[in-house]
């Protein structure tokens, strides 16, 4: 899929050659590049949802319409010729589907709760929203942030960034979308950062503001008998609402556990099933995708692991991953005479997660900030700080988790 890039370099081609023309007076040629610049420019408005830049797009449109005007009437061209394509209305917020069914009521509650957005969080008795993180996405995390994972970042653009006529071939040959994802890895690697990358990536590709909740699986279950499976019913029913959303789910592990192995669990079974009747369910919502991620993929029940498609492994940070974090955080505070390279390289070698990392450049800013206090003219970090940092912050990554990690791949990895 041709990035924004590409297409803001087209644009700028397809501009400056009409200006060219124009400039010579080739009028019919200037016409033929200031619409393919049209075409190029409203592809661009409905993929970049910065709203400043979106005003600059709707400023150099309408320079684009003069300039085809004069154009026309030097050629003295009929009025109704077509201008250059005008870019598509600003996306409005997210609202509900119009065809959605109505959530059932619970006896003797209160008329279902309707929030200021007009999203109806309590289903079928249960109040969706205690499930919900509420800071669900940063909307400025994109994949460019994402240091690393080239070949995954393709894996998902090929399968979830198609234009209108790759829809209608896959449709037409019968091949149906992939809309369920599984991340994994270790702790802290940043498996929900992809996500919300991986969100972001989409909205801009759509140009709509899709929704992304994002829910930890642990607060779905429950000690009473068969409220862990109302749970997931209603939180798959809520995601209905939408023409098109965004469900993460953490620690997958916890409701996806392997029914072969949960034997001390009597409720694994019907929630596994449970799981599996909703996501067969995605004919009835093909616009809902579904991202779950795990630590521990060889802990979860051989179906849902057949259904998941593509499995992406989100790895420890290489040492370039963990260079340009401390760079990025730590860079304008560091002394001279600090390597970060070198510090990077040996967070490489000691399996440092990028959970690991950040709670290192906390402990060192620590650091900074006592020694500030004992001498004010103490403002950089020097190594003897990294090094003190070093031996209080560990790595988190467990031996025989990597093992696990590693025998899961050999069986199951796709990428």
């Amino acid at each position: 899929m041709e990035s924004i890039n590409s297409l803001k370099n087209r644009f700028l081609t397809e501009k400056n050659e009409a200006e060219y023309r124009l400039s010579g007076k080739n009028y019919e040629v200037a016409m033929k590049h200031l619409e393919a610049a049209g075409k190029l420019l409203g592809e661009i408005y409905r993929r970049d949802i910065n709203p400043q830049r979106r005003e600059e797009y709707k400023q150099i449109r309408n320079q684009l319409e003069e300039r085809f005007q004069e154009c026309k009437e030097a050629l003295g061209l009929a009025p109704s010729r077509p201008a250059p394509a005008r870019p598509a209305p600003r996306p409005v917020a997210p609202k509900p589907a119009a065809n959605a069914a109505a959530p059932k009521q619970a006896q003797g509650k209160a008329k279902a709760q309707e929030e200021d957005d007009g999203v109806n969080y309590m289903i079928n008795g249960i109040d969706v929203k205690q499930f919900l993180a509420s800071e669900s996405r940063d909307k400025n995390v994109m994949f460019e942030d994402v240091i690393g994972m080239e070949r995954e970042k393709a894996t998902v653009r090929g399968e979830l960034f198609l234009t209108e006529e790759e829809k209608a071939y896959k449709q037409e040959i019968g091949l149906k979308s992939k809309n369920f994802i599984l991340l994994y890895g270790l702790p802290g690697t940043g498996k929900t950062f992809f996500a919300m990358a991986l969100s972001n990536e989409l909205r801009q590709f759509s140009g709509e503001d899709i929704p992304f909740f994002s829910v930890v699986c642990t607060q779905l279950k429950s000690s009473h008998v068969g409220a862990t499976e109302n749970n997931i019913i209603a939180l798959f029913e809520f995601t209905k609402q939408f023409d098109r959303c965004v469900l993460f789910m953490d620690e997958f592990d916890a409701i996806g556990q392997s029914r072969q192995k949960a034997s001390g669990d009597p409720t694994a079974v019907t929630t596994v099933n449970t799981l599996l009747t909703q996501l067969g369910g995605f004919d009835s919502n093909p616009n809902l995708l579904f991202i779950a991620a795990t630590n521990c993929p060889y802990n979860l029940d051989g179906a849902l692991l057949s259904r998941a498609s593509p499995k992406i492994e989100v790895p420890l940070p290489g040492g370039e991953v963990l260079y340009g974090t401390l760079q990025r955080k730590l860079g304008n505070l560091v002394a001279p005479d600090v390597d970060l390279s070198a510090v990077a390289k040996k967070l490489e070698q000691s399996k440092f997660s990028n959970r690991d990392c950040s709670n290192l450049i906390d402990e060192i800013k620590r650091k900074l900030f006592e020694a500030h206090r004992v001498d004010d003219m103490i403002n950089n970090v020097d190594s003897a700080m990294i090094a003190s940092a070093l031996r209080e912050v560990k790595s988190s990554v467990k031996r025989d988790e990597q093992i696990a990690l590693e025998e899961f791949k050999a069986q199951f990895a796709e990428n």
